[in-house]
């Protein structure tokens, strides 16, 4: 039995990768059949989440301050 994984988001189902065939001895025979295995990874496509991809780096988080030292608490020692 030849098999085919395909990679999906898990949200939208859009693709994200389809791999190569992997061949058994009967490929290409007449009446065989190749098995689509599916993965879903991620979420969502950039088409699907509201924003594209390219500006997820324009997010910033605020420090903890827990080992950088940029915390605003005094430290009393």
């Amino acid at each position: 039995m030849c098999y085919q994984l395909v990679e999906l988001y898990s949200a939208c189902r859009c693709l994200y990768y389809q791999h190569a065939i992997d061949r058994c001895a009967a490929y290409g025979r007449p009446g065989h059949n190749i098995e689509q295995r599916t993965i879903y990874v991620g979420y969502a496509c950039s088409a699907h989440t509201g924003h594209s991809a390219h500006h997820a780096h324009d997010f910033t988080y605020s420090d903890s301050g827990y080992g950088s030292g940029h915390s605003s608490r005094k430290s009393y020692r």
